[in-house]
């Protein structure tokens, strides 16, 4: 297996970490919609830990995680409707991201064979952000037929 570790564009301290090989600080920049994502330090428990078993360490983008949300609100076909905040898709969308490039596919040994565990870490903690961003409440989302 791979541990693929995956952090706003906006806030990736852990990425810069990875590349210095240590925590890094970085600048605070504009916040990110993945509020539960955001920071500037990593986490040195965590850090410990991310260091030793990240294979790999990327970011996603605002639009990214915005766009998952939206399309586990709405799926395709019969999968069920999920309901997802904006730093709990964050490890889809680096899926996608990484499925989308022939460079990051073939560095992380991903093909039609690979099994894929992506960890969906949050609900909609706030309903009404959550609303905005996907254009119906999570309530409603349960909702829709199937």
């Amino acid at each position: 297996p791979k541990a693929v570790v995956v952090e706003p564009g906006r806030s990736a301290c852990v990425y810069a970490s990875a590349e210095a090989g240590r925590p890094a600080t970085i600048a605070h920049q504009q916040s990110t919609v993945m509020a539960m994502l955001e920071c500037a330090e990593p986490s040195l428990v965590a850090w410990r830990v991310l260091a030793r078993v990240g294979d790999a360490f990327m970011t996603v983008e605002e639009e990214d995680a915005v766009a998952v949300m939206k399309r586990l609100a709405r799926p395709l076909g019969h999968d069920p409707a999920i309901i997802s905040g904006e730093s709990g898709g964050a490890g889809l969308a680096g899926l996608i991201r990484a499925a989308g490039d022939k460079q990051m596919r073939a560095a992380l040994d991903l093909d039609t064979h690979s099994r894929v565990l992506v960890i969906n870490s949050e609900g909609a903690t706030d309903p009404g952000r959550y609303a905005e961003l996907v254009g119906v409440a999570p309530d409603d989302v349960l909702m829709q037929p199937a």
